[in-house]
């Protein structure tokens, strides 16, 4: 986390003004630019420090548009957290209550039924209304200018609405149910147009005839078109939630108003009355404290609500442990997209800048020039004494040591170009050195310090792919470059600079791994299940191997080996499987025709020390009969079965087993539902944007423990390794609630 404030960034891992400027001078040379910004950037240090110098933001979460763009549900999977764990509070102190000494709970209740009723029906309405008006244009006047096609397909809806709403409440819900369903689909087709018209516009060379026309097109749907399609979605959500509260009355209203020809009772009226036959339980007297909790918290900010859940890490820490923490506090609310991609080190940036400014040099070198500085290297590596050497040539580590060897061998050789390489592959090793011996930290305020130097394309790359991201962005665009920008970026005269740039942002994907499994501090800007989960374990002193198909074999590796007792893989069979800080790791088939099988992916079969594996063992014996799945064993654990279609056609369905989804493990508890496993995860793939991102999630045990039917196989196990070493000092800076809270 970058703390410009802490100190001069001049005084870098004993980098002085002098020798600062000159590296500043090189990247001047290396990128390009105007000699004038040696004096601009001579001018920016000789400058007084000013106040907003010293960041007043710590967290990505924290600057209002990465918290738009980076956590789009914030606030939701905070209130998440809060309600989860109340729920099991609240049945934990009501449970074993007898409902007749809670007489004034009993009718706060009721009256809480009545008003929850009328605004429910209140909202019930306003919605039908809405949805059997056929022109909606009023209501999608925000969106400047509308998409007249989308606008049409929301008004053929509202046709389709009006045409064949069901006579009576019996079909409404699923009639509902299936709008909405086939609304997502065309939802789902807008975002794949984009997905796909972004990747084609991202090859697309900017001087293209069709790069301006198709990028306009492509900012459209993006701004317009999709959310447009959205709201309408959001809309159709909240009116299927109304059932919830209203169904069962109007229900019963129907069934009277048929049945009783002296039922003259209004449906309006009936609704909202409180059933003078319902018998109040324990049950429901809990759901209605939750749900007046969470009335209580729906309107808090994120910082409302983290001050909350301080309030409940503080009071329990034992029952929050840090890496939940940790996760709740910067996490929670993230988008879901793979981490892959969204950090580069920023100390391979200016490794790569610095190693073409001195090729260039080199380059322009005769031999005999090249011959002296051989020498003179030699005599430096070589010799006990002097000063000014290399930061290289003091290395302790065998493994430069060992660099060193190589590079002089070369340096010594007698041909020219075998010296020239040497030569090259030495102060290569230096540079490499000496800037990774700073730290992240020191690598960022460099950059920062050189902000003038770069092209502005540039730089906006540079703040996109590391945390200078957390005080440098300033819009929502900052993912993105503008149509100017486009054009510079590939402008002859950054040739080189921005060969340095593709290869820095592409050179490892992954980086944030490792860094993250380092440091601990937050560098990623999305994450899918298993990344979240890497996170999760990280800090709790744990490296687990990349990927969600590797996670089973580094769990039955750790039960095997014994160093951390305690240790297991099961298949779960009780609540006592769900150990704190354990991942569920969970199964599904699918169909070749949706997706190819990779290595990432793949369930290869492996067994729990109880012998259980991936499938009932019945599975590998069944017969091929029409209808029935047949299953094949090998690498790839496969199954096909044939069906016949109403119109006599033959039917083959074709499906290969993977890992779906991990989750880890936060609490096992009793609520009003029954016992439920809460946990820190993301929706599962293709999860819908109303609830796809990352944080807190609840699930039945039941459902956990369950197989599933054959044809919706869910079978899942349960991984734990006791807690490793925990990165307590870097949590103190991680979890500082006077940063968290920007005190």
């Amino acid at each position: 986390m970058l703390d410009t404030g802490v100190k001069e960034a001049v005084d870098v891992q004993g980098v002085t003004r002098r020798d600062f400027l000159k590296f500043c001078s090189l990247m001047i040379g290396v990128l390009s630019l105007p000699r004038a910004y040696v004096s601009t950037i001579e001018q920016a240090l000789a400058a007084p420090k000013r106040a907003s110098f010293i960041p007043q933001l710590y967290f990505q979460w924290q600057n209002e548009f990465l918290c738009k763009t980076i956590y789009p549900l914030r606030e939701v999977k905070l209130r998440d957290f809060l309600i989860y764990y109340m729920e099991v509070d609240v049945w934990s102190q009501y449970k074993d209550m007898d409902i007749n000494a809670l007489t004034n709970e009993v009718e706060s209740y009721k009256k809480a039924w009545e008003l929850n009723a009328v605004a429910a029906q209140k909202e019930y309405t306003s919605l039908h209304d809405y949805f059997l008006k056929t022109d909606v244009r009023v209501d999608y006047s925000k969106f400047q200018p509308v998409d007249e096609a989308e606008l049409t397909e929301i008004n053929n809806l509202h046709a389709l609405f009006a045409q064949s709403w069901p006579k009576d409440i019996r079909g409404e819900r699923s009639f509902v149910e299936d709008i909405i369903a086939n609304w997502k689909l065309h939802r789902n087709g807008i975002r794949d147009w984009i997905k796909s018209r972004t990747r084609r516009h991202e090859a697309m060379n900017p001087t293209h005839p069709k790069y301006i026309l198709e990028g306009e097109e492509l900012k459209l749907k993006e701004s317009i078109t999709l959310p447009m399609a959205e709201q309408e979605m959001g809309q159709l959500r909240a009116f299927l939630a109304t059932y919830d509260k209203i169904e069962q009355r109007k229900l019963v209203w129907y069934k009277l108003s048929k049945s009783d020809p002296n039922f003259k009772t209004p449906e309006a009226e009936f609704i909202i009355k409180f059933p003078p036959d319902q018998q109040v339980t324990i049950r429901d007297i809990a759901y209605w404290k939750v749900e007046e909790y969470t009335k209580s918290i729906v309107k808090k900010n994120q910082y409302d609500l983290l001050d909350m859940i301080n309030q409940r890490f503080q009071k329990e820490p034992k029952r929050y442990s840090q890496w939940l923490q940790y996760m709740v506090v910067h996490f929670s609310g993230m988008r879901y997209a793979s981490a892959h991609g969204s950090w580069a080190d920023p100390k391979d940036l200016i490794i790569r800048l610095r190693v073409l400014d001195m090729e260039r040099k080199l380059k322009a070198l005769d031999d005999a020039e090249i011959e002296k500085r051989c020498k003179e290297k030699v005599a430096i590596y070589e010799s006990t004494g002097g000063t000014n050497k290399p930061k290289l040539a003091l290395a302790t580590e065998q493994e430069w040591k060992d660099k060193i060897l190589l590079d002089l061998t070369s340096v010594k050789a007698s041909g020219p170009k075998t010296r020239r390489a040497g030569l090259i592959a030495l102060q290569t090793d230096e540079i490499n050195y000496e800037i990774k011996s700073l730290s992240t930290d020191d690598a960022l305020k460099i950059l920062l310090e050189m902000r003038s130097a770069f092209p502005k394309w540039a730089w906006k790359e540079i703040v996109r792919f590391t945390t200078l991201r957390v005080t440098e962005v300033s819009d929502l665009d900052w993912e993105k470059l503008t149509q100017q920008e486009e054009e510079e970026r590939y402008a002859g005269q950054f040739n080189d600079i921005r060969a340095v740039m593709d290869a820095w942002e592409n050179y490892d994907p992954s980086a944030w791994r490792e860094e993250h499994g380092r440091m601990h501090e937050l560098i990623v800007t999305r994450v899918v299940c298993n990344e979240a989960a890497e996170h999760c374990q990280h800090i709790r002193g744990h490296l687990p191997p990349g990927g969600l198909a590797a996670r089973p074999k580094w769990y039955i590796t750790n039960e095997a080996e014994g160093k951390l007792p305690g240790a297991y893989y099961v298949k779960p069979t009780s609540e006592k499987d769900y150990t704190n800080g354990a991942s569920i790791l969970r199964l599904r088939f699918v169909s070749f025709s949706m997706m190819n099988p990779s290595q990432w992916q793949i369930a290869k079969w492996v067994e729990t020390k109880q012998k259980v594996g991936l499938l009932p063992a019945e599975f590998k014996t069944k017969k091929a009969k029409d209808g029935e799945w047949v299953y094949k064993f090998g690498e790839l654990t496969t199954r096909s079965r044939t069906t016949i279609t109403p119109d006599k056609r033959k039917m083959v369905e074709n499906q290969w087993l993977r890992w779906i989804h991990e989750a880890t493990v936060a609490e096992v508890a009793e609520t009003a539902d029954g016992m439920t496993v809460i946990t820190f995860e993301t929706t599962l793939p293709g999860g819908d944007n109303a609830t796809s991102a990352v944080g807190m999630f609840k699930l039945p045990l039941d459902w956990l423990l369950s197989d599933g039917t054959e044809d919706q196989y869910n079978r899942s196990f349960v991984g734990y390794i006791p807690e490793g070493q925990i990165p307590v000092e870097h949590l103190k800076t991680m979890l500082d609630w006077n940063k968290i809270f920007r005190k």
